[in-house]
């Protein structure tokens, strides 16, 4: 006999977008960064509209958006000081995915 799984297990069916956006502050050569539950990472995008947002919601003036590829965004997360170990795709703040680079 053989049972199927209702659902994926350890979320194996979602994926981060190959195309994301990062607040990126020119001035400084900072980038936006959430902690969720402990963990830091670096704060990506689906879309400009949720890069703004959570810009506006959190108060972050000057960010720029620019847009990344998947790997540019891990290459970006990964020159970050510690305490980042991830890359956080967070178009919503209450649920990120999260992509571990260290």
């Amino acid at each position: 006999m053989t049972d199927t799984l209702a659902r994926p297990i350890l979320g194996l069916g979602e994926s981060i977008p190959e195309t994301l956006c990062v607040l990126h502050h020119p001035a400084s050569g900072k980038y936006a960064c959430y902690m969720f539950q402990g963990v830091h990472g670096l704060a990506c995008f689906s879309t400009d509209l949720t890069a703004s947002r959570f810009a506006n919601d959190i108060g972050l003036e000057g960010m720029r958006i620019d847009q990344v590829s998947f790997d540019e965004a891990r290459e970006i997360a990964k020159s970050r000081p510690l305490p980042v170990t991830s890359l956080m795709l967070v178009d919503s703040m209450d649920n990120p995915k999260i992509h571990f680079i260290r």
